[in-house]
Order: structure tokens, then sequence, then C-alpha cells
């Protein structure tokens, strides 16, 4: 028994006689009806009633139907997730990323997905959170890795943001300052006019202006990434407000202290932003669910 008997089988039993089934076949009738005939040869009983212009099914017949449609349904399922095996495996990526989580979620994130996926070409766009929100919009990227995002944005883009993890927001001081001889720290204790700032569209400006709500200063000192800024703190330049992965990265740390405010700290939340309609592909969804474990491994 094959696979091709039974798809004419049940190609015939559709279309009610040999010949559209034939046609529905892209084979001669003869062939057809070979196939049926060493179907029932092999079985041992009639499949069809065979009349002047129909097919009826013998009750023989109706047993297998019922058995050939189980079987091509499930021939079906194996093909499709084959096919979505394979678009998983080769596809394309593209996303984007915030500036103050790509270089330290990015390296390990990258470097253990490519060893599963060697094949599936990865882009991303590292920008800044208003940046992505447009990119995500218009579908020039599959998804964005983002910080907290205000709710009517989401709704007003028609966005969705699914957390990944939460990250303890620090503080980066000289080493030696003063402020690292006090038990306790609350934002009330850090000196307004020391305070250096990521510029206007970083997400951690906004983060940092809502924990220490400082008043203007036209002296004070903004740079446009973190490295920067944490390199300005390191020279003695004042404190500045950071992600506690930022701790783990490079060897201007050795130049730092960081502090955790009082409890409770404040913190941030990662997360993937999608527009609500777009259907991912079978990359990009692996891909996503790659994340999520790996960020789950992060907390």
């Amino acid at each position: 028994m094959e696979l091709n008997q039974l798809r004419s089988f049940a190609a015939i039993v559709s279309e009610g006689n040999f010949t559209k089934a034939a046609v529905v076949r892209n084979v001669s009738q003869p062939s057809l009806s070979y196939q049926i005939s060493a179907l029932e040869d092999e079985l041992g009983e009639p499949l069809f009633r065979r009349l002047p212009r129909r097919a009826e099914l013998t009750e023989a017949g109706k047993r297998l139907y019922q058995r050939t449609i189980l079987i091509l349904q499930e021939e079906e399922k194996i093909q499709f997730e084959f096919q979505q095996r394979e678009a998983m495996l080769t596809g394309n990526i593209v996303f984007g990323v915030i500036p103050t989580i790509a270089p330290y979620l990015l390296p390990p994130l990258l470097t253990q997905f490519r060893k599963n996926y060697p094949k599936i070409k990865i882009r991303v766009r590292e920008s800044r959170t208003s940046q992505l929100i447009q990119e995500v919009v218009e579908e020039r990227i599959d998804f964005a890795i983002v910080s907290d995002i205000e709710k009517n944005s989401l709704k007003r883009h028609s966005l969705s943001l699914t957390s990944l993890f939460s990250e303890e927001l620090v503080v980066a001081l000289p080493y030696g300052h003063p402020i690292n001889h006090q038990s306790d720290l609350s934002p009330q204790d850090l000196p307004a006019d020391e305070m250096i700032l990521l510029s206007e569209g970083n997400c951690l400006r906004n983060q940092t202006l809502k924990i220490c709500r400082p008043e203007k200063s036209e002296n004070q000192l903004v740079c446009e990434q973190l490295p920067t800024l944490e390199a300005l703190v390191s020279s003695g330049l004042g404190f500045a407000i950071v992600p506690a992965l930022s701790q783990k990265q490079g060897s201007i740390q050795q130049k730092l202290t960081y502090r955790s405010f009082n409890s409770p700290p404040p913190k941030r939340t990662i997360g993937l932003l999608k527009r609500r309609s777009r259907k991912m592909s079978a990359a990009a969804t692996e891909f996503s669910s790659f994340l999520h474990q790996f960020a789950a491994d992060l907390i």
C-alpha cells in the first residue's frame, strides 16, 4: 500500500468518478484505474462499485476511506512541521535593541543562539526607543528589545510588550566618592549638580529623572552612549544611574563603585516589543522563544 494509491483513492471519493479524479491527480485514467486495482488486489476486496457515470464506495471502501483521511491528514501535518523547521533553521531575523542593553545582552545571547542555529541570518539595529517603536510600527524590523514604554504609546500604535526580565538600576560613583561611605543610600542623598545624563530620547535618561527628579542645570553633563557615561563617572566628573548588568562589563568598572538604593530599589523591565497584528516568521518565533528562556536564566 502506497500513499499515491491512497491519494488517488481519496480523489475518486471526492470527485465521484475516475475521470475527474484522474484530472485532479494529473495522471491518465488507465494509470489511476491500475492504482486502485492494485490496491483492491492487496486488500482482497473491491473498494468501488463502478457505475456508468460514478463510482460508489463499497462497505470495504467506506472503512478504508475513514482510515485514509486520517493518514493523509497526518501526512500534511508532517510535511508542514518539516517545512516550518526548514524555515526556522534557514530564515532571516531583523530586530532592534536599545543601546543601554545591547552590549550586555547581545554577546552571550547571539553566541549561544548561533551555536544552535548556525544557518539563521541575523541583523541587529541598535537605536533609541523612539526610533525602534517607529521601525516596529512600520514593520522594518520583526521586533525590538526595549525598556519600559508607556501604555498609551502601546495602545496608540497597536503594539504589545512582553516582559523578558527586570533589572535593578544602581548608582555608579567615582571610586572614593564621599557617598560611598554612607551605609544607606536614597535619591535625596545624590548631589543634583553632579548627575550625568544620557541625551534626550534614551529611556535610561527618563528613568533617571524619575528616580532623582533634579532641578535643571546648565552645567549638567550629557552624553550619547552608556560606556561614555561610565567613563565620565570614572573620571570623577559626577555620578550616573545605570543598569545593574553594566557592572559585569569592561575594565573601566574597576574605577567605579556601584551602590544600590534603599529597599525597594528602582528597577526597569526589559521586554520584547512587536506589532499585535504581525505574525512573525518561524525563525523569528524560534528566536523569541530562545530569548525568553535566555532571559529567564538571567534573573
